[in-house]
């Protein structure tokens, strides 16, 4: 019997991983589309835009693996059916526990490995995408500046500086004609990007101002230091918050009551706390809806491919009336206790259908009776 659930285990597991990587790179080029607009409007890095989408990945595999498991479990129970196996152990007097419970095995590995990912990998991953985020976005010099080019970050505003190292301009020209009636010239030996709270500027040293007179003739002013401000040019970033996918466990269970952010969303954070812990149920959940689907009924020579198209929509029905009671207990906190009754539920009812005898009969006893 140990061989024989052995067995039952690799052909569960191997097409399991096979999906697990399919769905997973797939679930990648959507995010590196996603997060495109990184290297087009906020100037980073290819390495910066490959790092934020590789940190988004341990989210992406966390929402992929119950349906990852569940076509894992329908593709090895339809393979064994097709091939009379479970009609063989069925005769040689396994229960149907002993047959299912292999898989079930790889179902508490996958939920010990989703709850993994929920509480400790993906807050730690995020956490740091979103330093990330934060980093690219507040590099004004990289956002509005390229060094040697004339660059128009807003209608006639034009920048210029031989070379930017950090947030450091060197030999800055800034054209300003937002003020028709009174455009001025910025001649500098350098200039600084400061992010404030009101609105980013540029603190420029050793500083020439040119301008046309009321009367036609050309007043130069010089200075050791003046700012340019760029408000209407560059939104100020603000201070850095991190979202409710970014935080611990103990952060969406005690948030900060002195942060007003944290004060304003508690019930939301709460909600989210409940979600990572009850959302592992769900790799149960659609294995034993597969397991229901190929192993309960009667059997079926011809297959039980509706069997499971219908069960597979039922599953997508089912996840999505997670994520909604999900959403809707950020408003309503007493929902959260259904954010594990709907997991439980289905996946008792599941486990009843396939075991129970009343609604079951052993594929061995259909054949004979046919």
């Amino acid at each position: 019997m140990k061989t024989l659930q052995s067995y039952f285990i690799r052909e569960t597991f191997r097409p399991f991983a096979l999906v697990t990587v399919v769905l997973g790179a797939l679930a990648m080029l959507t995010q590196s589309l996603a997060t495109m607009d990184i290297i087009v409007d906020d100037q980073a890095s290819f390495f910066t835009y490959l790092e934020i989408t590789l940190l988004a990945l341990p989210q992406l595999i966390s929402t992929i693996l119950p349906f990852a498991l569940f076509l894992a479990v329908a593709y090895a129970v339809q393979h064994l059916h097709t091939d009379n196996e479970f009609l063989v152990v069925f005769a040689g007097g396994m229960t149907k526990w002993a047959v299912i419970s292999p898989i079930m095995r790889i179902a508490c590995l996958v939920v010990l490995a989703n709850l993994t990912i929920n509480t400790w990998v993906q807050p730690a991953a995020y956490k740091t995408m979103r330093e990330s985020i934060y980093k690219v976005r507040s590099d004004l010099a990289s956002t509005i500046v390229r060094p040697g080019e004339f660059v128009s970050p807003a209608l006639n505003l034009t920048i210029f500086a031989r070379e930017v190292q950090n947030d450091v301009l060197s030999d800055v020209m800034i054209y300003d004609g937002r003020n028709r009636d009174n455009p001025m010239i910025y001649l500098a030996k350098t200039g600084t990007f400061i992010n404030t709270g009101l609105h980013p500027l540029i603190a420029l040293t050793n500083t020439t101002r040119q301008r046309v007179d009321a009367d036609g003739a050309l007043e130069t002013l010089e200075f050791t230091s003046t700012n340019f401000a760029l408000q209407g040019v560059i939104e100020p970033q603000g201070a850095l918050i991190y979202k409710r996918t970014d935080r611990y466990l103990g952060e969406l269970f005690h948030p900060d009551p002195s942060n007003y952010w944290d004060r304003q969303n508690a019930d939301s954070l709460l909600a989210e706390g409940h979600l990572r812990l009850s959302s592992p149920l769900y790799n149960f959940t659609l294995a034993l809806m597969a397991l229901a689907a190929l192993l309960g009924g009667d059997y079926n020579r011809m297959g039980y491919g509706k069997r499971l198209v219908f069960t597979g929509a039922l599953a997508l029905m089912i996840r999505l009336i997670g994520y909604s009671i999900e959403a809707a207990a950020a408003e309503y906190p007493v929902l959260n206790v259904a954010q594990y009754a709907i997991p439980l539920a289905v996946a008792a009812l599941c486990l009843w259908f396939v075991l129970s005898e009343k609604r079951l009969s052993r594929p061995d006893e259909r054949l004979a009776i046919t």
